[in-house]
């Protein structure tokens, strides 16, 4: 009976794990198919074209690495500005006890309630008014503020689960405040700060809404935008988006696998107050 529950369990294991990896693995067979192939049925369960080669072909025709390019720019400088300024923004939310303190609690979670979709109007209006359509600062600027207040709620749980007693002996001994948030509470708060970054960058990696709507000229296209001008009128190059596609997810699997250990522990530290 153990032995038939244990079967059963790793059965119910590997099942799930065919179908999670699946989409992975028939994303990268119609990147390799001719395009006549892709609605052949039965389908098509293996490459017909050489992977390696039909890869390096289309790099070389297309203008993948500028759209990769443009977004891992975007999304590293709007993970930078977001997470520096949401670490002071935390840390004020989480250790000072000053007059409307719950209002800005309250701002910062109901900023999280709106839909994007009803803020693209006013903000194509309000960028297109300061001449700053079709820019990659606008991108920036705008992913920052999109991922802040989720970062700084985020980071406010990693400061909570810090015991005060820390920074108040650290300014005993003669440190200001500054610097006992700089040399003592960020570098304790490490694997906090590292997932959150982690978070944001993968949100300003994946939007797709501001950036098409932001953006026009070609060589400002993030991948999303880039990928999805393949969509024609009358006929869709699927093979191509899905061979850009793997391209644009490579770097966030790897990401995610590198830094995951810190996302676990950070979210783990966030979870338990000091």
């Amino acid at each position: 009976m153990r032995i038939a529950k244990k079967s059963l369990h790793y059965l119910l294991l590997v099942m799930f794990c065919i179908i999670a990896i699946f989409p992975f693995y028939w994303l990268i067979i119609t990147s390799a198919q001719p395009i006549d192939s892709l609605f052949k049925y039965p389908p098509l369960f293996t490459a017909q074209s050489n992977l390696l080669d039909n890869y390096y072909r289309y790099i070389g025709e297309s203008e993948i690495l500028v759209w990769l390019g443009n977004t891992f720019g975007v999304s590293l400088a709007a993970t930078l500005i977001s997470t520096l300024l949401a670490i002071p923004a935390a840390y004020s939310i989480s250790r000072f006890m000053y007059k409307g303190r719950t209002l800005v609690i309250f701002i910062v979670l109901l900023t999280q309630m709106l839909p994007l979709v009803l803020l693209i109007i006013p903000i194509y209006i309000l960028f297109s008014y300061l001449h700053i359509t079709d820019n990659i600062v606008a991108l920036i600027l705008l992913y920052a503020v999109i991922t802040m207040p989720i970062g700084i709620w985020f980071l406010k749980g990693f400061f909570d689960s810090i015991p005060k007693a820390l920074e108040e002996a650290a300014i005993i001994d003669g440190c200001s405040r500054f610097q006992a948030l700089t040399r003592i509470l960020i570098p304790l708060l490490a694997p906090g700060i590292i997932a959150t970054a982690t978070w944001s960058f993968i949100v300003a990696w994946d939007e797709y809404l501001f950036a098409y709507t932001l953006i026009d000229s070609k060589h400002l296209f993030v991948v999303s935008v880039g990928l999805s001008s393949y969509i024609g009128q009358y006929s869709t190059e699927w093979n191509e988006i899905m061979t850009g596609a793997v391209l644009a997810t490579l770097p966030i699997v790897i990401l995610f696998m590198y830094f995951q250990k810190y996302m676990i522990s950070g979210l783990t530290a966030g979870s338990v107050k000091g």
